[in-house]
């Protein structure tokens, strides 16, 4: 449960930055991945699959964007290759699903209520903050 506060804390900052510039400083994102990596190796219960796992599911994010050609920022691939450090593989999945489902729902609101266009781009990271807060809500 500490590992998601700290990671909702640090996705709450890099969500202020990547709404307000609409992209996050690249020294922000090495900080929380190297932050994650150590917080994992020393104060969980190392098991090198589940580490491995949620760094490289978040590596297929930034992958994703690099073939997308940044329809999806690369940023946010760093930020799940982060969060997957903190949390591990299993908890990392679950946080990218309901990262998705957030921004799904809230990319409906807002093209209901401010006629927003399909084309028009927002800032996922707020929206992964959301799926921390759901994913820590489930543990209490």
């Amino acid at each position: 449960m500490t590992e998601l506060v700290i990671v909702f804390l640090i996705l709450i900052v890099l969500s202020i930055e990547d709404i307000r510039w609409k992209e996050v400083h690249a020294a922000l994102l090495f900080a929380f991945f190297g932050g994650g990596c150590i917080y994992y190796l020393i104060v969980r219960q190392f098991d090198l699959d589940m580490f491995i796992g949620g760094i490289v599911s978040g590596a297929v994010i930034l992958l994703l964007s690099l073939i997308s050609r940044e329809k999806l920022g690369s940023a946010d691939g760093i930020v799940f290759a982060s969060t997957g450090a903190f949390l591990g593989l299993n908890e990392n999945l679950a946080l990218i699903l309901l990262s998705i489902l957030s921004a799904g729902i809230g990319g409906g609101v807002m093209a209901f209520i401010f006629k927003r266009k399909g084309e028009e781009s927002m800032p996922l990271i707020p929206f992964i903050a959301v799926g921390t807060a759901i994913l820590a809500g489930t543990k209490l």
